[in-house]
C-alpha cells in the first residue's frame, strides 16, 4: 500500500474524519493493549489498529493490523463497539476526527508471540478495565466483557 503524502494527508485531516479499525485481540480472558508513540494519543494504552484503506473491507483491515502492529495472525469476530474519538493533538497539530470500529480478534496460534511495530513502546493484557484507560479504550473493554478494575 502507498502512502498518501503529508500534504494530500494534512487536507484530509483538516477536512473529513478517518475511518479505522480498532481490535480487542482476546486470549485466556485477557485483552491486548499497546502504548502509543505518536500523536493522537501519545503514551497511552490503547487497542492494536489504525486507519482503513480505500477498498480495503474493514474486517481485511483488522486483520492487516493485527499482523502490522502486534505481529498476530488472527480470525477476525465481530463488531463489538463503534464510535467516534476526536484528539486536538494529531500530527502538525491538526485535530483528528475518526470513526472507529473495534472487532474481536482470535490468535490463530495458541502460543502468541508479540511483535511490537515501532509506533508502539510496549504492550499488556488485561483482564479488567482500569480507570486511567482513555474513554474509548475503556468503552470497548467493556464491550467485549471485561469489568471495571477496583481503580477503575
Amino acid at each position: 500500500m502507498k502512502w498518501i503524502p503529508f500534504e494530500i494527508y494534512r487536507q484530509i485531516l483538516l477536512n473529513i474524519p478517518i475511518a479505522c479499525v480498532d481490535i480487542a485481540i482476546v486470549s485466556e480472558g485477557r485483552i491486548l493493549l499497546v502504548e502509543r508513540m505518536d500523536a493522537p494519543a501519545k503514551g497511552q494504552m490503547w487497542l492494536p489498529g489504525g486507519r482503513v484503506h480505500k477498498g480495503e473491507l474493514m474486517r481485511d483491515a483488522a486483520s492487516r493490523k493485527a499482523i502490522e502492529e502486534v505481529g498476530i495472525d488472527s480470525n477476525v469476530g465481530p463488531i463489538i463497539h463503534t464510535a467516534e474519538t476526536i484528539f486536538d493533538d494529531g500530527p502538525d497539530g491538526i485535530a483528528v476526527h475518526s470513526i472507529n470500529t473495534c472487532f474481536f480478534l482470535f490468535p490463530k496460534e495458541r502460543d502468541i508471540r508479540v511483535k511490537l511495530d515501532n509506533h508502539h513502546a510496549r504492550h499488556i493484557w488485561t483482564d479488567a478495565i482500569a480507570g486511567d484507560f482513555h474513554p474509548y479504550v475503556r468503552r470497548c473493554l467493556l464491550a467485549a466483557g471485561l469489568q471495571r478494575s477496583s481503580d477503575g
